[in-house]
């Protein structure tokens, strides 16, 4: 809907003057992601959209982060004659399933069974061996830097040694196309509050050490970034001539300086540089521009905000993808309000932490209800990118969605951790297909433990991790460590690679 300066001025006057947080309304979102309406929204053919370096569809990533792990049993899935020894790959084609054989937990995904590769059997090796941090803060790691941390502080967290692949990603993407900014990789979250307690994002400093990236909640602030009013604005105006003022003065300022303050400048230098491409890009980019209604329903995390919040962030992602403005986005999902799952009290301590195997049915059922929420998410994104047209197919052709959780059970555990991925046709991977892994991986030793459990476990996550950069133009061969040490049942041990792509994702 195009409206003049003026009453897209006033409108965002009256909603920033409101109590209340403003948010989008979802009829203007999908209007704006193109599904809402006979008016189709074409960005990745307009003149003006960041196309990529080639002026082709460039890849996407979705990451899809929600805590506490799965009920295994509920999110697992065999046929009558799957295998039943542990130790034993198998696969078995998903198109030819009825919802009724999925999961409860998967089977929000069946009407995406055609673009599905389950991985049952996957084991955060790091996490295992790593000697920071709780349980949960292990797997944060692992799953987003396959790696251990540097360090343990507030008893329980950790803080990352490496960027998380996100990161990386971002980084690859933006060395390929000079017109993609920072906000190359949008990091979002659901739950209306901006801390978190387990950090997922993390890129590096000037120095190259691990810095926490932080994510954006609030769908009013996501949408002042990707959309600013900034036509006709004399005070934007001079805003991007101060930004390039500040940046000619540094570039003249550093030969003058130690070379302590020139890392210190170095780092704010690049941050001018960000926000300066970005006025310039978003100045020039063409997309239809939805409107901010104010959000009136208080601060309280309850089943409106959710059903709010959860489509608007789901539809500004859309927006930000198919107009090429950015090619990845993560969100950190959190546990819905636990009155839409069926129960009653704390998630985390009441029912994830009571749910291990033959656990009572009713912290199942609200365990199951989670992850099947979290499915439901996940759909909800694959149905939005493939009802946008790009270049005789979807931005879903063209798109990697991964969803992933820090823990495989609500036992702190990192052994069959559960790892769903949705890729496009126009990605590397061969698609329709579930996964299993055998359980053949001698156990990690812990750090600094005197005695260590044995057995075997789940085969490693870091290659995954692996395929999913090189399919967004990587090239490297590893991520986050290279190798760690594993005991056999008996006590030898043995190095085990981390490195490589994962193999059976390409068929």
């Amino acid at each position: 809907m195009k409206t003049t300066h003026d009453t897209r001025s006033r409108r965002r006057r009256a909603a920033a003057q409101s109590p209340k947080s403003p948010a989008l309304r979802r009829r203007q979102f999908l209007q704006a992601a193109g599904v809402g309406g006979a008016s189709l929204f074409l960005p990745s053919i307009s003149r003006n959209s960041h196309a990529g370096p080639n002026d082709g569809p460039p890849c996407r990533l979705v990451v899809f982060f929600h805590e506490h792990g799965v009920y295994y049993d509920s999110w697992k899935m065999r046929l009558p004659n799957s295998p039943a020894s542990d130790l034993l790959d198998f696969e078995f084609e998903l198109g030819g399933l009825t919802q009724a054989e999925f999961s409860p937990i998967l089977a929000p995904l069946h009407g995406h069974r055609d673009k599905m590769i389950v991985l049952d059997g996957l084991a955060y090796l790091t996490a295992m061996s790593d000697p920071y941090g709780d349980g949960h803060a292990k797997g944060w790691m692992t799953a987003m830097t396959g790696n251990y941390a540097r360090e343990t502080y507030d008893e329980v967290k950790s803080h990352a040694l490496t960027p998380s692949f996100d990161q990386v990603i971002k980084q690859i993407v933006r060395d390929k196309d000079p017109t993609l900014t920072d906000l190359a990789s949008l990091e979002y979250g659901i739950r209306p509050w901006d801390g978190t307690f387990h950090q997922m994002h993390y890129g590096l400093d000037p120095q190259g050490s691990a810095v926490k990236v932080p994510h954006v909640v609030d769908p009013a602030a996501a949408f002042a970034t990707l959309f600013p009013d900034t036509q006709g604005d004399p005070v934007a105006a001079a805003r991007t001539d101060v930004l390039a003022r500040a940046a000619a003065q540094y570039e003249q300022l550093m030969p003058r300086l130690s070379s302590e303050d020139q890392s210190k400048l170095e780092q704010h230098r690049s941050l001018i540089s960000d926000l300066q491409n970005r006025v310039e890009a978003l100045e020039n980019l063409v997309c239809t521009e939805p409107i901010l209604p104010p959000w009136d329903g208080g601060w309280e995390w309850t089943p409106e905000m959710y059903s709010y919040r959860l489509p608007a962030m789901l539809d500004l992602a859309s927006a930000a993808l198919s107009c090429r403005v950015s090619q990845i986005v993560s969100f950190q999902t959190d546990v819905p309000p636990i009155e839409m799952l069926g129960g009653v009290g704390d998630y985390h301590h009441d029912f994830a932490h009571q749910s291990a195997p033959g656990a009572s049915q009713d912290k199942v059922d609200v365990v199951t209800a989670q992850g099947a929420a979290h499915a439901g998410q996940v759909a909800l994104m694959a149905d939005k990118l493939a009802a946008i047209p790009e270049d005789g197919g979807t931005v879903m052709d063209n798109t990697i969605i991964l969803w992933i959780s820090e823990i495989a059970t609500g036992g702190h555990t990192h052994d069959q951790v559960p790892v769903v991925m949705l890729a496009g046709k126009n990605t590397p991977f061969a698609t329709g297909r579930y996964l299993r892994f055998g359980q053949t991986t001698p156990r990690p030793i812990p750090q600094g433990q005197a005695w260590y459990p044995e057995g075997l476990v789940g085969q490693p996550y870091n290659p995954l991790l692996v395929s999913v950069i090189q399919a967004m133009g990587g090239e490297q061969n590893h991520f986050g460590r290279k190798s760690i040490t594993g005991t056999f049942p008996g006590g030898d041990t043995v190095e085990i690679g981390l490195t490589g792509t994962m193999a059976r994702l390409y068929g």
